[in-house]
C-alpha cells in the first residue's frame, strides 16, 4: 500500500510516486531537475519533462492535455519495455481558472489514482507565489508526498491505495476541512461507494467528521465506506449523533 510522506530532495522518488514540488521564491529547481531526469535514465525509466527547455516554456496548457500526454506515455513505457514513465511536469503557468481548488482537487486525484495504477512517477511543480492559499493547501492535501520549504498543505494527504481504495492518513482538523471537503466531494462524483482507508489517519475532529456526514448526504445515491476507524474516530462520530440511517456512511474495523 502506498504510504505519504515529505521528501528533502526528489532522491528518494520511485516507481508509483506522485509527488507536489511547491517552489518557492528564488529556490533553485534546475539542479534538483537534472537529478531527477538523470535517475531516470540510470533506473531505466521512460523521461518526459514538461516545462521550461531552450527559453521556451512547454509545461501542459490545461488539465486534460496533461493527463492525455501522461495516458499515453504510461501505455509507450509499457509497450516498449521501460520500468515505468517518469514525468517532470511545470504546473506554474496553467490559467487562474485551472488552479481553482476544486479544479486541482479533481485533476490531481485522477492523476494520482493513474499512477496507482501503472506505476509511473509523477513530479508535478507548483510556484508557490502563483497560487492562492486554499490552492495552495488542495494541491498538496492530494499528493501523497510533497517537497518543497517549509509546511506545505493542510495536515492531511488524501491519495489512491489500491484500484478502488483511497487513503486519507494525518490529520483533518478545522484548519484543513475545507480542503477535505473538496477532495471528498470530486471523489464521490467518480463513484457510487468511497472507500476510505484510515489505518494512517491520526486524529479527525469535529470538523471533519461534519465534512464526513454533510459530503455523504449531498450527493443521492452515494455512500462512504471507512475502512480500519479507529475507537477515537467511532466515538466521535456517536457523539456528533451520526449514527443515523440518513448518513450513508458506515465505520467498519
Amino acid at each position: 500500500m502506498r504510504t505519504a510522506h515529505g521528501v528533502a530532495t526528489l532522491d528518494p522518488v520511485d516507481v508509483g510516486n506522485h509527488v507536489c514540488w511547491m517552489v518557492g521564491p528564488g529556490e533553485d529547481t534546475a539542479g534538483p531537475a537534472r537529478a531527477f531526469v538523470a535517475d531516470g535514465e540510470l533506473f531505466g525509466d521512460m523521461v518526459l519533462v514538461l516545462g521550461d527547455t531552450g527559453g521556451t516554456h512547454r509545461g501542459p496548457v490545461s488539465w486534460e492535455s496533461f493527463f492525455t500526454e501522461v495516458s499515453r506515455g504510461t501505455e509507450r513505457a509499457d509497450r516498449e519495455g521501460f520500468r515505468a514513465l517518469r514525468v517532470l511536469a511545470d504546473l506554474s503557468r496553467l490559467p487562474a481558472a485551472d488552479t481553482r481548488p476544486e479544479i486541482l482537487a479533481r485533476h490531481e486525484l485522477r492523476l494520482d489514482a493513474l499512477a496507482a495504477d501503472s506505476g509511473a512517477i509523477l513530479v508535478c511543480v507548483y510556484a508557490r507565489a502563483a497560487l492562492t492559499p486554499q490552492a495552495i493547501d488542495q494541491a498538496a492535501g492530494v499528493h501523497p508526498h510533497h517537497l518543497g520549504r517549509g509546511a506545505v498543505g493542510p495536515g492531511f494527504r488524501l491519495f489512491s491505495s489500491s484500484r478502488d481504495r483511497w487513503s486519507v492518513s494525518g490529520v483533518v482538523d478545522t484548519e484543513g476541512a475545507e480542503t477535505f471537503r473538496t477532495a471528498l466531494g470530486e471523489l464521490l462524483t467518480l463513484t457510487p461507494v468511497l472507500h476510505l482507508e484510515c489505518g494512517d489517519l491520526e486524529f479527525m475532529d469535529s470538523a471533519g467528521l461534519t465534512v464526513l456526514a454533510t459530503a455523504a448526504r449531498g450527493l443521492p445515491g452515494r455512500r462512504i465506506e471507512l475502512h480500519r476507524a479507529n475507537e477515537t474516530l467511532r466515538r466521535g462520530w456517536t457523539l456528533l449523533g451520526f449514527e443515523h440511517p440518513e448518513i450513508p456512511v458506515e465505520l467498519k474495523s
